[in-house]
């Protein structure tokens, strides 16, 4: 029989066809919040695996509100992220009209209402609680997270489930590997582990960036990443009947996903800087990665510098990640700023910052938060890297920033990758549509020309400079500086020209 030819790839949407390679194999960026994404309990809230479980139902659960007595009645048969009705609220909102935390009341009451309000929430599914119908999803999602390999149990010894982290404290004794089963269940979702596999199986470009308010829960899934990486994670590694992912650690010519102490960066939005640990004077390419144990080993003192990328305007930050903290690592991690998002009432604007370059159609960043509501990104404020203006929720929504859905992420081993697929879908498809509006911009008639024209000849060569030319060469001369091109002349002519619909600031002369 004579060879087959290869299946034709049909387009997954009209227009995919006019992307490039690169364009629809992207450099994926994977910002990855930890509590209530891919961790199932909040050190930095104080909150064990139980209280996040009922917390993070209680944001899924729709209901309606008696309007004699007040009280808050389940309507919804499933966990969902959108309502069934649009007259439903979930009984997280209903909670907090119940026990407002306005910041114009005096602080002994609001601190007391915000209290109280988090005590409803984490009983949510217990008995004589308004979501105790929900109870069997959540022993559905400790179902999902416990060790049910009988192997692996009687390896570690494993006699039941803990959700409460404080009751079975780490033991300085025992080995990382003992340490991280003491819960008999999951601390890292499956689900991110398997994104993680299916991503490197296929081949394709991406990095993690762990976003945390607490470096101590930052530290402790450093830790079992390391493991993972390695081959070594006692419920990933090949023995007691359990799976062994493909090597993640730079040795036998894989990626190195291990997180290193050199690129955890932590984030001040009050004085306006990230800051890395100071990293090494000669730096080498994240990829290869020779051989080694252990990720950026110890060298000494004089051979380190500082790392600290100001802002605004932001694209120093931006680029330090991704051209210097990225060339050095796959694996990133920032500890965000805690004080200034909540004493700024926990708006959005002042929450964990994702910068991105909308220009940039070869790269996508990702956001996962199981924080961010429905109208409101909450804890997480996207900005654009070059001019510094907030893109909107409905713009970032399933293209820079997802959703998670806790419920889930914990019961769907695939959850994490899916959405993954569907906010590069989604990319896609604004890039064709960006570049047909654009065409359909340029297409300008001839008054509006002559009145551009007219407008560009009214001003002084200094002023026209200023308004046209400054606003983009400053970084373009920046990016040239960092990355060294060959062509320095070309490398700016085309940053500039991708850039020069975004500047909108204005320089005085």
């Amino acid at each position: 029989m004579p060879p087959q030819p290869p299946p034709i790839q049909e387009p997954s949407f009209p227009g995919e066809s006019e992307l490039s390679e690169d364009e629809r194999k992207r450099w994926l960026i994977l910002h990855v919040a930890l509590p209530r994404t891919i961790m199932t309990c909040d050190v930095a809230h104080g909150r064990s695996t139980e209280d996040e479980l009922n917390d993070a139902l209680s944001s899924l659960a729709w209901g309606s509100i008696d309007e004699e007595g007040g009280e808050w009645t389940l309507e919804s048969p499933d966990p969902c992220l959108e309502p069934p009705h649009s007259s439903l609220i979930t009984y997280a909102e209903y909670v907090a009209r119940t026990y407002p935390a306005d910041p114009t009341m005096e602080d002994k009451a609001r601190e007391e209402n915000i209290k109280l309000a988090t005590e409803k929430r984490c009983c949510f599914t217990c008995a004589g609680e308004p979501g105790s119908k929900f109870r069997p999803m959540y022993d559905q999602m400790i179902k999902n997270l416990q060790h049910s390999n009988k192997a692996l149990a009687k390896a570690f010894n494993i006699k039941k489930v803990c959700l409460k982290e404080d009751e079975v404290p780490e033991d300085p004794t025992k080995t990382e590997a003992q340490n991280i089963m003491r819960f008999g269940r999951h601390q890292i979702l499956p689900s991110f582990w398997y994104m993680l596999i299916q991503l490197t199986k296929r081949g394709r470009r991406f990095s993690v960036v762990f976003r945390s308010f607490s470096e101590e829960q930052l530290l402790q899934a450093q830790k079992e990443l390391q493991l993972f990486a390695q081959c070594q994670h006692p419920a990933y590694n090949g023995q007691n009947k359990t799976q062994k992912p493909p090597l993640m650690d730079g040795n036998k010519g894989s990626r190195d996903m291990r997180l290193s102490q050199a690129a955890i960066g932590r984030m001040d939005r009050m004085g306006g800087f990230l800051r890395f640990r100071d990293r090494p004077a000669v730096e080498t390419p994240a990829e290869p990665v020779p051989e080694a144990s252990e990720p950026q080993a110890d060298v000494p003192e004089a051979a380190f510098r500082p790392t600290e990328y100001t802002f605004p305007p932001y694209h120093e930050a931006y680029a330090g990640l991704m051209h210097q903290i990225f060339e050095t690592a796959n694996t990133a991690a920032i500890v965000d700023d805690l004080a200034f998002w909540e004493t700024h009432e926990r708006a959005s604007t002042a929450g964990k910052m994702l910068l991105v370059d909308r220009a940039e159609t070869k790269v996508q960043h990702i956001f996962f938060d199981g924080n961010v509501e429905k109208e409101d990104a909450y804890c997480v404020d996207v900005r654009n890297a070059v001019n510094g203006e907030t893109i909107s929720l409905d713009r970032a929504s399933n293209v820079y920033l997802h959703r998670v859905d806790f419920f889930q992420a914990v019961t769907d081993v695939e959850y994490f990758l899916k959405a993954t697929e569907a906010c590069e879908l989604a990319m896609s498809k604004m890039i064709v549509e960006d570049r047909h509006a654009e065409g359909v911009v340029r297409s300008l008639s001839e008054e509006e020309q002559k009145k551009a024209a007219a407008a560009a000849a009214a001003m002084t060569p200094k002023e026209w400079l200023y308004r046209n030319i400054i606003p983009a060469l400053l970084p373009a001369l920046e990016a040239c500086q960092r990355d060294r091109p060959e062509d320095p002349i070309e490398f700016i002519a085309f940053y500039m020209l991708r850039h020069s619909k975004q500047y909108s600031k204005s320089l005085k002369a």
